[in-house]
This record gives C-alpha cells, sequence and structure tokens, in this order.
C-alpha cells in the first residue's frame, strides 16, 4: 500500500494546478488534403488566465468536423502544453471545408477559438459536404501569404534547390526560447482556407473565464476511461454497487492494467496513464455477472457557418498529381523523448525473475510447465477452483514464504480464470515473468504477480468467459514527426518536413538538410509557435525547387 500512497500523494499538486479555462490551437503540416491524406497535427494548449501554456492536461480530444458533423476523431498526448500526433482522413469523406478542433475533457465549449480550417477534396467519389461547394469557372489561388510577425524567426534556404538534389532549410530565432511547428510542403494552384493564427486565438483567451466548466474530473495524469457495467437488472446493479471491481487490461503490456470501482448507476472510471496506440483491450467485471462497456469521450460538435469550398474544373491536374502522391510513403519519426510521462506506474520499480521456454523446457500442458520448470509456482485447488501461489525464499534458502492472491495475467491481460490457461497448448508459451513484491492497483492489493508471455499475443484468440468483453480501444497517437527522408523511387512527396515539437533557444539557429522531390514547383516554409515570454509569431517563406 505504501506504493499507493506515495502515487496518490503525488497527485495531490496537480490537483492544485487547475487553472483557468483550458484552450487549444491548432496547427497542422498543411491546409489542403484529399480524402485518404493523413493530418499531422501540433498542439498548443494554452491556459485561459495566464494566457501560457497549461500544464493541468495530459490527453486532448481532436475532431475533423464539417456542417454535417465529425468524419474523424483523434486523440493526442499533452505534456506542459504542448502535444503532436497524426491520423488519416477515412477515403469516403465528402469533399468541402472543415474545422480541426482540439479540446481537453472539463471544458466542453472550449473549443472553439483555436480550430485550424482545411479544405478536402475527395478524388474518387463525387460526395460533398451539403451546401458547402460552390463551382467557379475562374479559379484563382493567392500564393502569398501576409501573416507577419515582428521577424520572431527567419527563414531560408542555404542554395538553389534542385529537383532530386539535396538542399538545406535554415531558421534563425531573433528573440527569445520558443516552441514551435516547423513544415516544409508543396504549394500548388490550389487555394489555402482563411487560417486562423495563435495571435488572433490568444486575443480570444479574455473571455475564457467566464467558460463553463463540465463535472469531469480532469485528466492530469492520462486519460480517464468512462465505463458502465451492462447485462444486469436494476436489483443486480445495485447488489454490486461500491463492492464490485473492473479491471481494464490491454494485450501485449503488463503496465497498461486498470482497476475501476462500480459506482452509483453501474458507472465507474478507469484512470490511466495514457494508453498509446489503438488497441484491444480486455474488460471485466471481477468475479461478477454483467460486462463493461466503455463510454465515448467525444463531444461531436456542430460548428455552423463554415465558408464554401470552391471547386472549378482549373484545379484537375493539381488533384490528379496530389492523388498520384498519395500512395509515398513517409518514414515516420517518434518523438520519443516527449514521452517521459509514459510510466510504468504497475510494474515499473518491481524486481523480476523470467523463465524462458526453449524446445529443451516446453511441456504439453500448462501444468507440466508450473511443476517441471517455474518451481516458484505452484498450483492449489480451494473450493473447487484452481489457484497459482508463489513461493519465496529469503537470501540464504531457510525460509520460504508462500504467497496468496497474485494477479494474474497473460501478455498483460488480467486472467481471473485459471481453466483458461489450463485448457490452452502450453507450447504456445514464451516466457513466465515472476514478481515477487506486493502491488497495489487502484482498490486491490495483491501479493505478487506472474504474467504468461506466449507467441503472438495468443491470449487474443482466447475464448473469454461472458462476463469479459474484448473491445477495440481508439488509444492516445504516438507523438510522431516527419524529419525529411527520402523515399525510394519516384519521388511525389509534397510534403518535404514535418516537426510539431520544434524547440529554438534564444538566438539559436538551425540547418536542416532535405532532399527535394523529382519535379519542380512552389514549396513554403511555415513556422508557427509562441516564446517563452508568450510572444505568439507565424513566418512564412515560399520557394521554388527547379
Amino acid at each position: 500500500m505504501k506504493k499507493l500512497i506515495i502515487i496518490l500523494l503525488s497527485l495531490l499538486p496537480m490537483l492544485a494546478q487547475a487553472q483557468g479555462v483550458e484552450r487549444i490551437y491548432v496547427s497542422t503540416d498543411r491546409s489542403v488534403y484529399i480524402a485518404g491524406d493523413e493530418i499531422w497535427c501540433s498542439l498548443f494548449c494554452m491556459d485561459g488566465d495566464s494566457r501560457s501554456l497549461s500544464s493541468y492536461s495530459a490527453v486532448s480530444y481532436v475532431e475533423l468536423v464539417s456542417d454535417e458533423g465529425t468524419v474523424a476523431t483523434a486523440k493526442i498526448g499533452l505534456m506542459e502544453g504542448r502535444g503532436a500526433g497524426k491520423f488519416r482522413i477515412p477515403t469516403g469523406t465528402p469533399t468541402g471545408n472543415y474545422k480541426l478542433l482540439a479540446y481537453t475533457a472539463g471544458y466542453p465549449d472550449a473549443f472553439g477559438p483555436g480550430a485550424k480550417t482545411v479544405s478536402l477534396f475527395n478524388t474518387t467519389t463525387v460526395a460533398r459536404v451539403k451546401d458547402g461547394v460552390e463551382i467557379v469557372e475562374e479559379y484563382k489561388a493567392e500564393k502569398s501569404v501576409s501573416d507577419s510577425s515582428d521577424g520572431v524567426l527567419t527563414l531560408s534556404t542555404r542554395e538553389i534547390p534542385r529537383a532530386g538534389k539535396t538542399f538545406s532549410v535554415a531558421l534563425k530565432n531573433n528573440a527569445d526560447a520558443a516552441t514551435l511547428s516547423f513544415s516544409v510542403y508543396e504549394v500548388d494552384g490550389i487555394k489555402e482556407p482563411a487560417g486562423n493564427s495563435l495571435e488572433r486565438f490568444l486575443g480570444t483567451l479574455s473571455s475564457a473565464s467566464g467558460a463553463q466548466r463540465s463535472s469531469k474530473t480532469g485528466e492530469y495524469e492520462g486519460e480517464i476511461v468512462y465505463a458502465a457495467v451492462e447485462g444486469l437488472d436494476p436489483e443486480q446493479l445495485k447488489a454490486i454497487t461500491d463492492q464490485a471491481v473492473a479491471t481494464l487490461s490491454s494485450a501485449g503490456s503488463p503496465s497498461d492494467v486498470y482497476v475501476g470501482k462500480v459506482g452509483e448507476n453501474g458507472r465507474l472510471m478507469f484512470f490511466t496513464n495514457n494508453i498509446y496506440g489503438d488497441r484491444e483491450l480486455v474488460c471485466e467485471v471481477a468475479g461478477k455477472a454483467g460486462y463493461i462497456s466503455l463510454m465515448d469521450p467525444f463531444r461531436y460538435p456542430s460548428v455552423g457557418g463554415m465558408e464554401k469550398l470552391e471547386l472549378s474544373p482549373a484545379l484537375f491536374g493539381d488533384l490528379v498529381q496530389r492523388k498520384a502522391a498519395l500512395g509515398t510513403s513517409l518514414q515516420v519519426d517518434t518523438l520519443v523523448q516527449f514521452m517521459p510521462r509514459r510510466q510504468d506506474i504497475l510494474l515499473g520499480n518491481v524486481q523480476k525473475k523470467v523463465y524462458h521456454l526453449d524446445d529443451y523446457t516446453r511441456f504439453p500442458s500448462f501444468q507440466e510447465v508450473i511443476v517441471e520448470i517455474v518451481r516458484e509456482i505452484r498450483i492449489r485447488t480451494f473450493m473447487g477452483k484452481h489457484h497459482l501461489q508463489m513461493v519465496v525464499s529469503d537470501a540464504v534458502g531457510s525460509r520460504r514464504v508462500v504467497k496468496e492472491n497474485l494477479l494474474v495475467m497473460m501478455d498483460g491481460v488480467v486472467i481471473s480464470d485459471l481453466s483458461l490457461l489450463e485448457n490452452m497448448d502450453a507450447m504456445l508459451l514464451e516466457d513466465v515473468e515472476l514478481y515477487g513484491e506486493d502491488i497495489a492497483m487502484g482498490g486491490l492489493s495483491y501479493n505478487g504477480c506472474v504474467n504468461f508471455t506466449t507467441r503472438k499475443n495468443y491470449v487474443k484468440a482466447m475464448q473469454f468467459p461472458s462476463n469479459v468483453r474484448v473491445v477495440d480501444f481508439k488509444g492516445v497517437c504516438y507523438p510522431v514527426a516527419y524529419l525529411g527522408a527520402p523515399v525510394r523511387g519516384t519521388d511525389h512527396r509534397p510534403l518535404l518536413y514535418w516537426n510539431p515539437l520544434l524547440k529554438l533557444e534564444a538566438g539559436e539557429s538551425l540547418v536542416i538538410p532535405l532532399t527535394a522531390p523529382s519535379r519542380s514547383g512552389s514549396f513554403r516554409m511555415v513556422a508557427e509557435g509562441i516564446t517563452l515570454s508568450g510572444k505568439p509569431f507565424r513566418e512564412v517563406f515560399d520557394f521554388e525547387i527547379r
């Protein structure tokens, strides 16, 4: 229990940091996409009172919305007010203008001012946002961008860029330390939508104090997964309220195990430490009937009044070229330095012993593996059910302690019914991991842990009892960048570089080597961010590849 107390005490300062309303400004790699493209995002989560980056929330919710509703969603992790991720636009998304909205859980009306407008073209269907497209004969795209920020940054190319050759772009910070997103991309004959800016966004924060805050708990350590117990009548539900607990676990990671206590009306919460990536989660009401269903965290806001997208036959050639570039696979760089918050709270500091099962130590049955190989574990029967016990000896082997109440997992998934293990093909087992220390998890405590790892996450193929559900879960996006790695074959890349979490110290200069695509064209650099003193900026530099 000592470990649990320490964790809870560490959260108290964060609870005190609930400042003003959090509002999020969205920056993206580009402003024009086609259906099937990926949108790369950089988020600036600001505190509405101090007008500085917020250190409160650890997760944000992003929605791509038109006048007809939400077409895509994503979760992006936050650290000290900054976040990054990417998601794909569904291939069936209608042509039109869209808002990219981001918000945190506690503020239901705080997602408007920082929205990014993007234009989206569907090159495979005639689907269009209702009343959201205007057909025009004369079409003119504005190549120049007038946004200026008094020269906070200087952008330039170091040499004349040539198609298929290496060249460099340079950034110089003329102000104090800054955090920013930086993009290098192609601009063609398609008009970019009227954009927002950090400066205009910050000007809206003066009214943030009047925004409504929801009753949801602040997500200061990670996403709170809300759930409900289903499949029980009112009397059964009342009988387990404030008594039953439920577990939420993810295949492949012993650290993604969470416990929630069933409360009023069968509702419960799992306090996670941000589960990254799309996963299959296993949910169980421990030892009880009924099953868990997860609640949708997105708000699906209505935007309304979106500017119409202009569509013209003059865009045909540019859209064909963009569609040809759609299949280009970019080398993704995961920004691991942005992920220190992702810690193994459950087993991170617990020593483990591993038994690796090779061709000489495998047995066809689970019981034989325990008896012949894993000497610290034994199977005992109590009231007609099998239980695992752990036998731990002291340093000199003179004293043996039998530990009951073990947390048993397979591939990181909690297994409460040992018959699932006894009936499996034990030849699929790879390792047996033993954790001999006491573990506190939510409202439960265990005297140790055993995790059986298998080939190819076999646990996903198991047939669980009726009180267990395997559900698809949209986790937090990995913070990713594209740092300009060249591609094989014909190079049609419209995006040459994207760093969503770039930092520049006061007076620092940065030179970035890039490889030009195999064709000439017009390209643009955009740097957007905020300095340590709170000055927003957006610098744009256009150049030609010949």
